[in-house]
């Protein structure tokens, strides 16, 4: 289970939502940062945590006199959260081999950032915003995913695995330019998805504004630097992607994804499991296995079997 927050952190939390909308933008940076980052505040400082959101040393601490705090130090002493060092232990050997060689450390601190954030996740799997989603999910419908950049791959993948479980799944097409299927011919007992992490894609936000114009709902899935899709839905899974090396891990997006399909399947019941047979009697019809060859395919004599 997620730790809990004290009565401080509450407080804490409560003062950062009600206050957002009066926010500079960067100040909205730093705020989604601390709601949605909340087991990492401990160990950032002033400077590393306007490093790491691209903001001056100098905003971070306007930005905690302005919640009645002196400095990031004392608005740090709110977070009460018990939290290990080390995210989860591993065999010496293990530990051994990653910190030998050349920049060899760095796959040490990803690891550790890497198993740290798939118990995020799953901790989120057990909420009440998580279930919330399924449902959006598993019950709309037509169900519209949407990816930008290199995000593309995630959606389409996310999609595929849904295509196979429940009915009117469509990954939005890009191309045309106008997500006319979306924001056209989608109503509002359809579902968007959009998946997308920094630098996010202008498409993305003008999409997201358009679907709240539209009344269509609404889920983002997206890292925790996103500190506009509050603007446009409460649906958001703000999914951790620090890692320690070039690129920002997308690990736990694709556990977040897995876990998501998996709630469709268990909110759908039955039915999933029939529709699972006819899509499989359909690959074998028109595809087949490897060392099953689909029907018709198979030949005698040179022909093929009708």
């Amino acid at each position: 289970m997620s730790p809990k927050p004290s009565s401080a952190d509450r407080r804490l939390f409560s003062q950062l939502r009600s206050e957002m909308d009066r926010m500079t933008a960067s100040e909205r940076v730093i705020a989604n940062f601390l709601l949605t980052n909340r087991q990492a505040v401990p160990f950032e400082t002033a400077n590393s945590l306007a490093a790491k959101l691209a903001i001056s040393a100098a905003t971070v601490g306007r930005f905690c006199r302005r919640l009645g705090y002196r400095n990031f130090r004392e608005l740090k002493a709110a977070f009460k959260f018990d939290v290990a060092v080390a995210p989860w232990p591993i065999g010496e050997g293990l530990r051994s081999m990653l910190q030998t060689g050349g920049g060899e450390p760095a796959l040490q601190r990803d690891l550790d950032l890497t198993i740290a954030g798939i118990i995020e996740v799953y901790r989120r799997a057990e909420t009440r915003e998580w279930q919330d989603i399924v449902a959006l999910l598993a019950h709309c419908s037509t169900l519209h995913i949407v990816g930008f950049q290199t995000e593309r791959g995630l959606a389409a993948h996310f999609a595929s695995f849904l295509q196979y479980v429940r009915p009117r799944v469509r990954v939005a097409d890009l191309a045309t330019g106008s997500f006319s299927e979306v924001l056209l011919d989608g109503t509002d007992k359809d579902c968007v998805v959009i998946v997308e992490t920094r630098r996010y894609s202008r498409q993305a936000q003008l999409l997201a504004r358009h679907c709240r114009q539209r009344g269509l709902p609404l889920v983002m899935i997206t890292d925790k630097y996103c500190h506009w899709a509050g603007e446009y839905t409460p649906h958001i899974l703000a999914l951790p992607t620090e890692s320690g090396i070039f690129w920002g891990t997308t690990v736990p997006i694709h556990a977040a994804l897995a876990l998501l399909v998996n709630g469709v399947v268990l909110a759908l019941g039955d039915r999933v499991e029939q529709r699972l047979a006819h899509v499989s009697d359909l690959y074998q019809e028109f595809v087949g296995h490897v060392g099953k060859p689909a029907r018709g395919q198979r030949k005698r004599g040179g022909d093929i079997e009708p």
